[in-house]
């Protein structure tokens, strides 16, 4: 039997990750073999990586190492002083300014391995993600890392009850709604859906006709930041039930380029929050359990109301869990024929116009 550890591994690169998952999502954690970024805020960073690095990201994303369902954190140094750190996010298609599963990995990775020392019965910090500075709450009982609150950067509703026009379906009505990305929130129902699992494709190849749809036809801008894109996500949602532990409601996010978010999506929680409040359905300090697909949960609050811009806002505090699944360190070697990987469409959907048709 030959023996590997003789053999000198010809390496161009090396990370070591933390492969995790945040109710069920499946995302990792990068914590060493980035690259030097230029100084800057978290968002001025992110954009000079998705420039001039964007082949890292498609390194971990892309089949052999990756796939269409992950996404990847990269962390790296802030100069904001209130922050303990920043992270860049990266999913299959896009890089989000912020992600609410994403940043519980992200706290609760950094307060396992001791990056962050945990405090006490909860542990505070800060995060600054691309989106803005991002409030961390965890449950440290007993020195245990259990569930991580955050403090997301404003939500708002863009428009209630648009209606648009869906190829091959007709009028579809949906709410925009903003809490760290920008969704067409849509009411399962109106397709016979009950969010269950063995609805996923179908879901996601709907999702992605209404997000393309819903871009076209509902141009919009973030007020302070008009880099920021629009539409880019589409969310099914259950009718919202009330009993006296709050308001529940079940979703299933589509992520391009069409796969479900396994886990209930916290800027999709911040944004249903924001469109549930702009109707009267919610108010300050509710509860709000949020289900995903398989039934993972995020609770939710509206802790304060402000402005963005012209619009009316909220403050959201999303809460969940995260666990740790492997470390790894990740190896580029040199001769290796995939450095940026690839995507075959038996796992990386394309668009499919006309699934559903109206009878």
């Amino acid at each position: 039997m030959s023996n590997l550890s003789s053999y000198e591994i010809p390496i161009s690169s090396t990370f070591t990750a933390y492969d995790c998952h945040c109710e069920g999502d499946v995302e990792k954690v990068v914590v060493s073999g980035l690259p030097e970024l230029p100084k800057g805020t978290a968002f001025e960073k992110m954009k000079f990586f998705r420039k001039h690095h964007d082949n890292i990201r498609l390194f971990f994303l892309r089949e052999p190492r990756g796939s269409m369902i992950q996404s990847v954190n990269f962390i790296v140094p802030t100069e904001n002083p209130e922050a303990v750190a920043a992270y860049i996010i990266a999913e299959a298609e896009e890089y989000p300014e912020m992600s609410g599963g994403n940043t519980i990995s992200v706290a609760t990775t950094m307060l396992k391995t001791g990056m962050v020392p945990i405090t006490g019965p909860v542990t505070r910090f800060k995060l600054e993600a691309p989106a803005g500075l991002i409030g961390i709450e965890c449950d440290t009982a007993d020195g245990k890392v259990g569930a991580v609150r955050f403090i997301n950067q404003p939500a708002f509703a863009y428009c209630l009850n648009k209606t648009i026009q869906l190829p091959g379906f007709g009028e579809l009505i949906v709410d925009v709604g903003y809490g760290g990305m920008t969704y067409a929130i849509v009411d399962a129902q109106q397709f016979g859906f009950d969010l269950v699992a063995s609805e996923g494709r179908r879901l996601s190849d709907l999702g992605q006709e209404i997000k393309a749809a819903a871009a076209a036809q509902i141009p919009v801008s973030h007020p302070l930041n008009s880099e920021l894109p629009g539409i880019t996500q589409t969310m099914f949602v259950t009718p919202i039930k009330r009993s006296e532990q709050g308001v529940e409601s079940k979703n299933a996010v589509i992520v391009s380029p069409g796969r479900i978010d396994r886990c209930p999506c916290g800027t999709g929680t911040s944004a249903r929050l924001a469109v549930m409040h702009a109707k009267g359905e919610i108010g300050e300090g509710d509860r709000f359990t949020h289900k995903s697909l398989i039934d993972s949960t995020f609770t939710g609050e509206i802790v304060a109301t402000t402005k963005v811009g012209d619009y009316d806002a909220i403050i959201t505090a999303v809460s969940g869990r995260t666990w740790i699944t492997a470390k790894c360190a990740y190896i580029l070697e040199k001769d290796d024929p995939y450095p940026e990987g690839y995507a075959i469409t038996d796992t990386w959907p394309e668009m499919k116009e006309g699934l559903y048709r109206s009878s």
